[in-house]
């Protein structure tokens, strides 16, 4: 059979229903064979993602996905699908199955807006090849969403979907630090029992149990202009207290721990014969530990001037805390994983993601649950196609199961 845009995909056969035995439940290895044969609705879901192109910083074109998902959240049979404007980015939505079943909900935690801009697929056309599905977006995170959708759809049918509710949340602002969803995020998830993050997994196809959190940091370096030639003497050099502060803030890095400083951007002075009076420089950091993290911070605005008559200012323009880990969750998640024939590994990141957020609020937080795959954010970005179902598998399952 032949998805959209030519994509080649071979169905998986169906194997008989097993007997009364299994009681109304699909057998593990019957629920892996499902979503094999739903293989190629998954791509062809996946196609009508993608070629909605939804750029974070261009509203009008990530509204067009969310119009579209809107009316797939629907006809998937959510009790409700409640849509927040946004004013400069794409709408959140926010589906609920179950809302007035008893227990605490599960949050899937979704977003759909990508880094690549709109006109893309003119240069990163969607295809298959080798087993793999290239286009932008695909595998970070429009994939993800899919599995989410597949795994609820199936157990909806078959009247498995746990008495629990099932709130799945999409928003269109992680791609620029989740400014704008942040509060929504925690407010859904201080309320809920596991956040499931759909995120790709590690390029080696392991669910990440750790991320670093990451902080923004603005450092402005004020001293005093004068005329380079006539009069250097009164000036005080911006550039060179930058500098020496430069070296104070490298000396922060301790990457054996997992803690890196990186001073990214920089801009000062002002013409070629006056002594600079303003520097400006942009800071990243990334760290393993909330404990890291407040040290890194203290460190950061504490730091004061070395020469006379200088002003130094560093000021958090945003921050992540981190996701730090916890092998229980994993040991919990591997051991449903293998009862329906897939098995899981762990691994971490540098990178941040929403659930960071939930995670540092003490919610059980599994992350990189969604396709396999490579590129994210580059030119190669694909998706690993039998990791689709082989995903939505391992969702389902732990709805069931967990």
């Amino acid at each position: 059979m032949n998805c959209l845009y030519g994509c080649k995909v071979i169905w998986a056969q169906d194997r008989p229903s097993a007997d009364g035995a299994r009681k109304g439940r699909l057998m593990m290895f019957e629920l892996l064979e499902y979503f094999r044969g739903r293989q190629s609705e998954m791509l062809d879901l996946l196609t009508e993602m993608v070629k909605r192109e939804s750029f974070t910083r261009d509203k009008v074109k990530v509204d067009r996905l969310v119009d579209f998902l809107e009316a797939k959240l629907n006809a998937l049979g959510a009790d409700t699908v409640q849509r927040t404007t946004q004013a400069e980015v794409g709408d959140f939505l926010l589906a609920k199955w179950n809302k007035n079943a008893p227990g605490m909900p599960y949050l899937f935690m979704i977003h759909i807006d990508t880094v690549h801009p709109i006109g893309a697929l003119s240069t990163m056309p969607v295809c298959c090849e080798d087993g793999r599905y290239f286009g932008p977006g695909a595998l970070d995170m429009k994939a993800g969403a899919i599995i989410a959708f597949e795994a609820i759809q199936a157990l909806c049918q078959r009247g498995q979907l746990p008495n629990r509710p099932i709130h799945l949340l999409i928003t269109t602002d992680e791609e620029i630090g989740s400014p704008y969803s942040e509060a929504l995020i925690k407010e859904l998830a201080a309320d809920c029992a596991l956040a499931l993050v759909m995120e790709p997994a590690t390029k080696e196809g392991a669910i990440k149990t750790w991320r670093k959190g990451g902080g923004k940091y603005e450092l402005v370096i004020e001293g005093r202009a004068s005329h380079a030639g006539i009069a250097p003497q009164e000036g005080i050099n911006a550039i060179i207290e930058f500098a020496q502060q430069a070296l104070e803030i490298n000396r922060l890095n301790d990457l054996k721990y997992g803690t890196s400083v990186s001073i990214t951007t920089v801009e000062g002075g002002s013409a070629g014969n006056v002594i600079p009076a303003l520097v400006r420089a942009q800071i990243d950091t990334r760290v393993l530990t909330m404990e890291a993290m407040h040290d890194l911070h203290a460190a950061l605005t504490d730091l004061y001037p070395k020469m006379p008559g200088a002003k130094v200012t560093c000021t958090r323009q945003h921050h992540r805390p981190p996701m730090e880990r916890r092998r229980d969750l994993f040991d919990k998640a591997a051991a449903i994983g293998e009862r329906y024939g897939v098995t899981i590994y762990e691994a971490g990141t540098g990178g941040g993601s929403d659930g960071n957020f939930t995670a540092a609020m003490g919610i059980p937080t599994l992350d990189g649950l969604g396709a396999h795959g490579d590129g994210a954010h580059a030119t190669h970005e694909h998706v690993i196609i039998d990791s689709l179902p082989r995903q939505a598998t391992l969702i389902a399952a732990i709805l069931m199961e967990w």
